[in-house]
């Protein structure tokens, strides 16, 4: 497959969309989610303009799911990098006085909620735990008129047990009906509804792990950019639309449940392992491809909800139980286990220009796996749209051919 050509595109996200749906011209799957991924925000902010409950949240946790439950949009403010530009960046920095070096998707996601005041969607469900920078983003845009709601959820170390755990769980659940409250009006939980998104969210994250499965005897069927999209977005939030992500989740498992194996693509193909988020930089990830590159492993692959459980006793056993939150060797075991299952040659390790949090454990990752033998590469991007720098390219390039 030839790569994109450098004329027809401007390095905006749209583009590699584009793209890429012409590259899986074959999968009909594929190219469904792809537009799932082009027209969420936009139809989301659609909806809540036609009367249908809206709210900016993160979406890589308990939060899609629990809105639903109160019939509600989850808009997740981690998809405002494909909108942005360098001039929201400088929104951040130069109206609200954002220091430079600030990570940039805190500072995309200021830039755009700037400006849309006045209008769309305003109520914003922060978290304390995710980071400074965007608790201070809060406050701010409260500021600015913006109906904000800031949980406190706190990571639960393993050592945390009895008594400790216990109050935890019901501050957790105090949270959940304050959140409730806010969006609603009313102090309540339809734990029916509820039961049903956690079904809903265990059977999807079930059907994309097959297809994650199946990946591995047809890695290059679906490329690195839409596999990750469906499973650091799409698993989590549907893309706002859960019956038609469901679809498409299903006839791509279809598709490759019905597509031979191709030995000569399994003999050339360097599986890897992405050890980070969705970096916004698409072309990262056409550069891997070039290389026969394939992310067959993930840090952020998903787990279950205990559906043995109250519904809200299971949200609060999935935030608190979680192993790859917290100190960083928990989510460097999940990895190294992702490495041994897919006997992956090399580990790419991905984050935001700006996010010292997450630079450290890249290093203390970077370090434990040079000491065990096993490659990786650590790499920082930005997260507005555009290119990646030459160098990067170069480097990623690099290692993937190194592996080869």
């Amino acid at each position: 497959m030839q790569g994109m050509d450098s004329a027809k595109t401007d390095g905006f996200q749209k583009d590699y969309l584009s793209y890429n749906k012409k590259l899986h011209d074959y999968s009909p799957a594929v190219k469904k989610i792809l537009n799932l991924v082009a027209s969420y925000i936009p139809d989301a902010e659609k909806a809540h303009a036609n009367g249908r409950q809206a709210v900016w949240c993160h979406t890589y946790n308990w939060e899609p799911l629990f809105l639903y439950s109160l019939d509600a949009i989850p808009a997740g403010y981690t998809e405002m990098g494909r909108y942005s530009t360098m001039d929201e960046m400088l929104i951040a920095e130069d109206y609200y006085q954002f220091p430079a070096e600030t990570c940039s998707m805190v500072k995309c996601t200021v830039g755009q909620w700037h400006l849309r005041q006045g209008g769309g969607i305003k109520k914003i469900l922060g978290g304390s735990s995710n980071c400074e920078p965007y608790n201070l983003s809060w406050e701010i845009m409260r500021r600015e008129g913006y109906d904000v709601f800031n949980y406190d959820v706190l990571y639960r170390a393993p050592s945390v047990t009895g008594i400790r755990l216990q109050e935890l769980a019901n501050f957790f659940a105090e949270q959940l009906y304050d959140v409730a409250e806010w969006l609603t009006g009313k102090r309540e939980i339809d734990e029916e509804k509820l039961r049903g998104e956690i079904l809903r969210s265990n059977r999807l994250i079930k059907k994309v792990k097959k297809i994650l499965d199946l990946r591995v005897q047809h890695p290059f069927y679906i490329r690195s950019l839409p596999t990750i999209l469906m499973l650091n977005v799409g698993v989590s939030n549907y893309f706002g639309k859960p019956d038609e992500f469901e679809d498409a989740v299903d006839l791509l498992l279809a598709e490759l449940e019905n597509q031979p194996v191709n030995e000569s693509e399994l003999k050339r193909v360097i599986p890897l392992v992405w050890g980070g988020g969705t970096g916004q930089e698409f072309g990262l990830y056409e550069a891997i491809d070039q290389s026969n590159g394939a992310l067959l492993g993930f840090r952020s692959i998903p787990k279950l909800y205990d559906e043995t459980l109250p519904p809200i006793q299971s949200l609060i056993n999935y935030v608190y139980n979680s192993q790859r939150a917290g100190a960083s060797v928990y989510a460097r075991d999940f990895i190294e286990a992702e490495v041994e299952r897919l006997k992956a040659k090399g580990i790419i390790f991905y984050g935001y220009l700006g996010c010292s949090f997450a630079s450290v454990d890249r290093e203390l990752w970077r370090k434990y796996f040079h000491e065990k033998g096993i490659p990786s590469i650590s790499l920082e991007g930005s997260f507005q749209v555009g290119n990646p720098s030459g160098q990067v390219l170069t480097r990623i390039k690099a290692f993937v051919e190194m592996l080869a």
